[in-house]
């Protein structure tokens, strides 16, 4: 493992918590990222759904945060995420292009699958996590239970569904992290600029992490 890439795989496990930022706007979702960062939270995940994504990502830099790049779907998108210094490419889905240039870049890449087959098919890709999406809403943690009892090895980020009820099932059941994303940073609060409830929506999520103060499993 490269070292950007077992840096923040270590701050992952730290922290727990990856924040993931759309919105319609990139000055929202600047914004947006600012405020889950005042709240606590030190994977900031800016997706390509958001206008000018890569521009984010820059104007981050330096702001006490591991800024990474989302929804990496192509060889362009991820390129452009590398030159905008991103620590962490994650995705729905899994792409050898994208692969490719996250082991070229040296950072920790976090595709996404959901049946066994798919799991095993990213890490030998080369993913460092495995996002498996969308859990919160199709399986849940028990879920994540069944699929750990032929894969305890795979560290598994819960993604897609995700919220303050279940987070801690999640990490429970055997997840080194979990990505948020309308349940923190929701881009109808960014839109309506309700960025102090971003912010405190993220100190209840560190909060919560702080106080089950159990340490970060690895796989």
């Amino acid at each position: 493992m490269s070292p950007i890439a077992e840096s923040t795989f270590g701050a992952l496990l730290e922290h727990r918590l990856v924040s993931v930022i759309r919105a319609a706007t990139s000055e929202q979702a600047h914004d947006a990222a600012l405020a889950v960062i005042r709240g606590g939270i030190r994977l900031v995940e800016i997706t390509f759904t958001v206008p000018d994504a890569p521009a984010v990502m820059k104007r981050l830099a330096g702001r006490g945060a591991i800024v990474g790049a989302g929804t990496v779907l192509t060889a362009a998108e991820g390129r452009a995420a590398l030159e905008a210094g991103a620590a962490f490419f994650i995705a729905p889905n899994l792409s050898p292009a994208v692969a490719g240039l996250a082991r070229e870049g040296g950072v920790m890449f976090c595709p996404g699958a959901y049946t066994t087959t798919e799991i095993l098919a990213a890490m030998d890709a080369g993913a460092h996590v495995v996002k498996v999406y969308p859990v919160g809403i199709a399986g849940g943690p028990d879920y994540i239970r069944v699929i750990r009892d032929p894969l305890p090895r795979v560290p598994m980020l819960a993604a897609g569904g995700t919220n303050l009820a279940n987070v801690a099932a999640f990490l429970d059941a055997g997840c080194v992290g979990v990505g948020l994303g309308a349940s923190l940073a929701d881009p109808a609060l960014a839109a309506a600029g309700r960025f102090d409830e971003i912010e405190s929506r993220a100190r209840a999520f560190t909060t919560l992490i702080e106080r089950r103060g159990a340490p970060s499993p690895r796989a």
